[in-house]
């Protein structure tokens, strides 16, 4: 509102001015020449006056404008005003911004900015040490040509951030670091490094202690079975007495020898050891053709119901070995798991996007807050209930890493005293 008051002031006064000098012209026949040399005087008076206000605002240091009469000294005024809230603005960004260097260069983890084409806006300390990056050489430049990991390039082509990166770090080998991705703002994306080298090391040491002890144990195991083979009843009568506590010891002895096999193919997929055989084409309805077949025995007097139903004739790439692992836990889990007389389900089907496997059963149904742990090793939802069944507790933990190491997932529908659902979803090739 000022500046109407102000400019009317200024237009009124040129106007009076331009009056009062016209008429005097006139008594002498100059009034055109009179008015045009007081516009002209006004004119380059406001010219000084810009000329001025240009010098304070770019040339000057000074942080108090000149002064001016009029609609100038209000605008000089009204500019010094906005430069010292501006200052104070600036002064309060520059804290926040120092707060925020100190705070990131005390991050023991990595952590950089990038655009979305990948070029480095920002990295912390610990990224220099982690990457081997340099400030002064490396902003601007783009991470994919600077950490030129096979692993890390395919990662961010796929730009699917939900699951962090385990690499090698550039700049030494002995350091494993684990790399996640956030983009925020359309165009940036946020990267996060941590050390996890110590957590590499003790998940070595303990895939190694599992994978020996698992080792260790099948030599005794194989002799204590051999014995206790050797001591039938019908070969030697005294034992007649002890038939029932020898037939548990021959039971807990086979359950025993399911553990150290599971434990020990737990171990070769942990460290990705696929020594059972070469990748190949699997013809998914002939394995599970034999499955099901194998389960009818299982289930025995329990006369269920077992059917497989095909629905595809597409074949999976990968470890036939793992894969029927895989499978034959599912299957066979849910004939241990389901009523005599009930009903089991085997679906071989595909989506737009997937290749399934599905057991559905209409056993006992498990309570949904179990559903997430199930496949957690030794995770047991009835632990009475397992070990009489003969479970290990590692079935649907060597399920859930067979289908990470064929690119699928496992999914869990179940209603309690109604059923079951266990899908594998597999990616279809392309």
């Amino acid at each position: 509102m000022w500046t109407n008051r102000y400019w009317q002031a200024e237009f009124w006064t040129l106007v009076f001015i331009i009056l009062v000098v016209g008429l005097i012209g006139s008594l002498f026949d100059r009034a055109a020449a009179c008015i045009a040399v007081i516009i002209f005087a006004y004119l380059v008076w406001n010219l000084i006056q810009l000329a001025r206000l240009y010098k304070w605002l770019v040339k000057s240091r000074s942080l108090y404008p000149p002064s001016a009469p009029g609609i100038w000294g209000e605008i000089f005024n009204h500019l010094y005003v906005l430069q010292r809230k501006n200052r104070k603005e600036l002064k309060k960004l520059k804290g926040i911004i120092s707060e925020f260097r100190a705070s990131t260069s005390a991050l023991r983890e990595g952590a950089l900015i990038i655009s979305n084409q990948g070029e480095i806006r920002w990295f912390n300390k610990a990224s220099e040490k982690l990457l081997g990056l340099k400030a002064s050489t490396d902003i601007g430049q783009r991470l994919f040509n600077l950490l030129r990991h096979p692993s890390f390039i395919e990662y961010e082509q796929a730009r699917d951030y939900e699951k962090p990166l385990t690499i090698h770090s550039p700049s030494d080998e002995n350091l494993v670091l684990n790399i996640h991705i956030t983009p925020y703002n359309n165009d940036q994306r946020l990267v996060m490094i941590r050390d996890v080298t110590e957590k590499h090391h003790l998940e070595r040491v303990r895939q190694d202690f599992v994978a020996n002890v698992s080792h260790e144990l099948r030599t005794p195991l194989t002799v204590i079975k051999g014995y206790l083979e050797m001591l039938d009843p019908d070969m030697y009568p005294e034992l007649t007495k002890i038939e029932k506590p020898l037939q548990m010891m021959r039971q807990q002895a086979l359950n025993m020898g399911h553990l150290v096999d599971d434990l020990l193919l737990l171990s070769r997929l942990d460290a990705k050891d696929l020594q059972s055989g070469k990748p190949q084409q699997v013809d998914i309805n002939i394995m599970l053709d034999s499955i099901c077949a194998e389960a009818r025995v299982l289930s025995g007097e329990k006369n269920q119901a077992i059917l497989f139903h095909s629905k595809s004739n597409m074949t999976l790439f990968g470890s036939e070995k793992q894969l029927r692992s895989a499978f034959s836990n599912l299957v066979f889990n849910a004939v241990r798991y389901t009523q005599k007389d009930g009903r089991i389900n085997i679906f071989w089907k595909e989506t737009n996007e997937h290749l399934v496997m599905t057991v559905s059963d209409n056993g006992q149904g498990i309570e949904q807050e179990h559903i997430p742990r199930l496949t957690e090793r030794f995770y047991r939802v009835d632990s009475g209930r397992n070990r009489s069944q003969g479970g290990t507790g590692l079935g649907l933990a060597i399920v859930k890493h067979v289908l990470e190491m064929h690119g699928g997932y496992l999914e869990v529908e179940s209603v309690v005293g109604k059923g079951s659902d266990f899908s594998c979803y597999f990616p279809k090739e392309d």
